[in-house]
């Protein structure tokens, strides 16, 4: 049992390592042998024994007008697992340089209508600060209720938010922000000249969300660490434009 176990480590399932050590003790053997011996189905035999040939573990020979099967000898898994550390070894650097392209990809999602980008802000309550430019008139106008809850839960857990708001933000939006979050919201507003942000974005963490408020309502929150920290850096760039 311990040496099945330990073929299978090699990347043999059962039926090969029964097989295999069936060709091991009883040398040539044509697959109606190897089915009765091993009481494996003969159809199935033949597609084992093809497998462990593809292996390089057995070789096929003709015994009459029959096929044939031996095993090789017991080095040939070293030779085996040489081999495959060879190919590895060619191929390592390519595959590197996908897996390297793959890890710096963004992950991208997609939340359509109020609903689903809901989800989004709600995401952003397992940050401990939140970078916006936002519009909170636009906000509070399309989530009403639902959108005064994400500010109560934000103050609850005590998340900072800075935040560069629309200049039509100014009457309404910030003060109903201040009234709840108090010395958790920190803003700064836009020139007059720019009075709505056409896209909303906050940012927390890895992630980097765009938010569109006027209709149809629609959201993507993209992940990535570099990107985010690129987007908070632009962020303290505009704040410290602004006043």
């Amino acid at each position: 049992m311990v040496l099945q176990d330990q073929l299978k480590q090699l990347g043999l399932n059962h039926s090969e390592i029964v097989v295999y050590l069936f060709l091991l003790e009883n040398g040539l053997s044509t697959p109606p042998i190897v089915s009765h011996g091993t009481k494996i189905a003969r159809t199935n035999c033949y597609n084992i024994l093809k497998e462990l040939k593809n292996k390089d573990l057995v070789t096929e020979q003709a015994a009459g007008k029959r096929k044939a099967y031996l095993a090789h000898d017991p080095e040939s898994l070293l030779h085996g697992l040489e081999r495959k550390r060879e190919i590895i070894s060619q191929i390592l650097p390519d595959l590197r340089g996908l897996f390297t392209t793959q890890k710096n990809k963004p992950k991208i999602r997609f939340f359509d209508g109020i609903e689903q980008v809901r989800q989004i802000y709600l995401a952003s309550l397992e940050a401990k600060q939140i970078y916006g430019f936002t519009s909170m008139n636009q906000f509070l106008d399309v989530f009403k209720k639902p959108g005064l809850d994400y500010l109560t839960e934000l103050a609850k857990r005590k998340i900072f938010f800075n935040d560069v708001l629309s200049h039509t933000s100014r009457a309404y939006g910030a003060p109903e922000m201040k009234k709840i979050l108090g010395g958790l919201y920190t803003y700064h507003f836009l020139p007059p000249e720019y009075k709505e942000f056409p896209t909303d974005m906050i940012i927390w963490d890895d992630n980097i969300a765009l938010l569109t408020l006027n209709e149809p309502v629609f959201g993507t929150i993209l992940t990535n660490k570099t990107m985010a920290n690129t987007f908070k850096i632009i962020h303290q760039v505009m704040w410290n434009a602004t006043n």
